[in-house]
């Protein structure tokens, strides 16, 4: 009865421990995520006539993901590769010349700093085309199973039959990726990603757009070894 009395206590010390060094950390990160949420949805929000709002929204919000980086768990080491799926909606915020879009994309595990690399090509069915190329800064939530992934691309775009995103046709690419990792690390999710050229090479166009969708990605290697075994 004493020993299992000692148990429960000794339970029950390491239960008020866990709560009292990991609750404030938990609900720490939980404020970051719900100011950078709340933030990309009110940029989402806007006007078209305000549409440098969505910039400046995704910009402050992977600020804060950026800052919480340094204090929750983000990888030290080389990743595996990935390849990267996703559909959805394009342009479904301004609503100007909205299409379903296709991505594909390849997301390297090797680190500069904290940052991966990554590149892709995507297209509409509007007849648009793009490719990019970019980094990703992956950070890690609850017990590693929930990723925010802040990045930033450069986008060379091709309009076709699509959206006019202003000329020369060279845009940035900037948003996020809320994603669930499996146990044999693929990871499903939601994409939000903004694409504008900021007159930055002189433009006088600058519409913006955006695309909001459903991202798949799996380790290279568990992709070959999956295909191997059909």
């Amino acid at each position: 009865m004493i020993a299992l009395g000692l148990r429960f206590a000794k339970m029950a010390n390491h239960f008020l421990r866990l709560i009292k060094t990991e609750f404030p950390r938990m609900l720490h990160r939980l404020t970051v995520l719900c100011c950078a949420a709340v933030l990309l949805i009110a940029g989402a929000a806007v006007t078209p006539a305000r549409s440098d709002d969505v910039v400046n929204a995704i910009a402050i919000a992977s600020g804060l993901v950026v800052l919480e980086s340094l204090f929750v768990d983000t990888p030290d080491h080389d990743e595996p590769d990935f390849v990267a799926v996703e559909g959805g909606a394009f342009d479904p915020v301004r609503a100007e010349k909205e299409s379903a879009y296709f991505d594909a994309e390849y997301r390297s595990g090797m680190f500069i700093w904290k940052l991966k690399p990554f590149g892709g090509i995507a297209g509409t069915t509007n007849g648009s085309f793009w490719g990019y190329a970019g980094v990703r800064l992956d950070t890690y939530w609850w017990d590693r199973r929930i990723i925010v992934t802040p990045s930033f691309a450069l986008v060379g775009y091709d309009r076709g039959n699509g959206k006019n995103l202003g000329s020369p046709p060279l845009l940035g690419r900037s948003g996020f990726d809320f994603q669930y990792r499996f146990d044999d690390d693929s990871r499903i999710g939601i994409g939000f990603h903004h694409m504008s050229n900021g007159k930055a090479l002189g433009q006088t166009l600058n519409p913006g757009t955006e695309l909001v969708g459903i991202t798949y990605s799996v380790p290279v290697k568990l992709l070959i070894d999956t295909i191997a075994k059909w």
